[in-house]
């Protein structure tokens, strides 16, 4: 018996996690909303996710420490994707150099976002 994926949407927007959650619908996944740091650490202290959806910059400004507690002792697992408005250069590649797996900018194609999720979870 395989588990059912997790993903974790971090997001202090209500109404922007409902838009990701809809553009998920449908698929067989479990989806857990957070709308602040603080639950967003205790919740991934007890569970682990298959994918992480940050749906603003601010958790991974010096993502290397929580890139580490995501993804303890090296795991792939989970993938985490950052969505945030236009950043610069530098501050992009400081989030993929410290292992960010995928950074879009807003406005978000809901289905481009759907697809990438798809293809994650049939790594």
């Amino acid at each position: 018996m395989t588990s059912v994926p997790r993903i974790l949407i971090l997001s202090s927007d209500e109404l922007l996690a409902e838009l990701v959650c809809t553009s998920l619908a449908g698929l067989e996944v479990e989806i857990r909303l957070v709308s602040d740091r603080a639950s967003f650490e205790r919740l991934t202290e007890r569970q682990v996710f298959d994918l992480v959806i940050a749906l603003h910059l601010r958790p991974f400004c010096c993502g290397a420490e929580v890139i580490g507690r995501l993804r303890p002792r090296r795991l792939r697992r989970p993938e985490i994707y950052v969505v945030s408005w236009q950043q610069s250069e530098q501050a992009v590649l400081g989030l993929l150099e410290c292992g960010v797996d995928q950074y879009m900018t807003f406005p978000l194609n809901l289905m481009r976002l759907r697809g990438k999720v798809i293809g994650a979870l049939n790594r």
